[in-house]
């Protein structure tokens, strides 16, 4: 990486800055006296004609003047901006490198950890299960039996839902959780409309907003996607959901 001071050095120092200051003092009093000159011009034959045409070039010629010394100027300026503008993007993208490395081995392990956790949480639902059977045996009536059993599936259900790594504290003030988006990918538009409509023939019209999805608006598109997903559904004809994870730290 090049040393910034090769840049700059480069810029004017106190002395022509002081000098640009006076240039520009002149410049303006010069262009300050075109105007009035030009205020004050009455054409009213050839000659006057022909003064307001060098009017006009003396103006042209001093603002090509001044243009010329204003780039020479912000030469080393831009040459420095650059240079600052690439020099801390290369570490902007290096930690931003990190962050992408790490997350995704810490999706990787997430996945699986919260696999081994959804197969004790079935293991876990199962004995629940179990055990409340044999206290539903010892209840009197079916319907102090099918308490006992809707109860525990509710148990059931909740624990296998609940498995997951969840939120986790880090030594430095951080919390790491994940964050689940939902998205339709469409192979083929005219089977999945076709689908589409079979779906909402089928009493599913309340889950679909119609427009935004023949429109292929993304957020209608998400919505249909996070619906069909959790009730299930991977796939219809023309189209696939996918569910993706992100790592989220705050």
């Amino acid at each position: 990486m090049k040393d910034i001071t090769l840049y700059s050095s480069k810029l004017p120092g106190t002395a022509k800055l002081k000098q640009i200051n006076l240039d520009l003092t002149k410049y303006m009093e010069e262009a300050e006296n075109l105007v009035a000159q030009a205020e004050r011009a009455e054409i009213t034959d050839s000659d006057s004609y022909a003064k307001g045409g060098d009017l006009i070039s003396i103006g042209r010629t001093r603002s090509k003047k001044a243009e010329e010394e204003r780039t020479k100027l912000v030469g080393p300026f831009n040459k420095l901006i650059k240079f600052i503008n690439s020099a801390y993007k290369l570490p902007k993208e290096r930690f931003t490198d990190s962050r992408t490395i790490v997350e995704t081995k810490m999706l990787k392990w997430k996945s699986a950890e919260d696999k081994k956790l959804r197969a004790q949480a079935e293991l876990d639902r199962k004995a629940l299960e179990a055990e409340a059977l044999e206290r539903a045996a010892l209840e009197k009536t079916e319907e102090a039996q099918d308490e006992v059993m809707d109860q525990a599936a509710e148990a059931g259900v909740e624990l296998v839902k609940e498995a997951d790594v969840g939120l986790q504290r880090g030594t430095f003030g951080s919390s790491t959780g994940t964050k689940k988006s939902y998205s339709t990918e469409v192979f083929n538009t005219k089977w999945f409309l076709g689908a589409l409509l079979a779906h909402i023939d089928n009493g599913n019209s309340r889950e679909v907003n119609l427009d935004a999805l023949i429109d292929f608006k993304k957020v209608g598109m998400n919505k249909f996607a996070e619906r069909m997903y959790k009730a299930g559904v991977r796939k219809m004809e023309g189209a696939k959901f996918i569910e993706s994870e992100k790592i989220r730290v705050y």
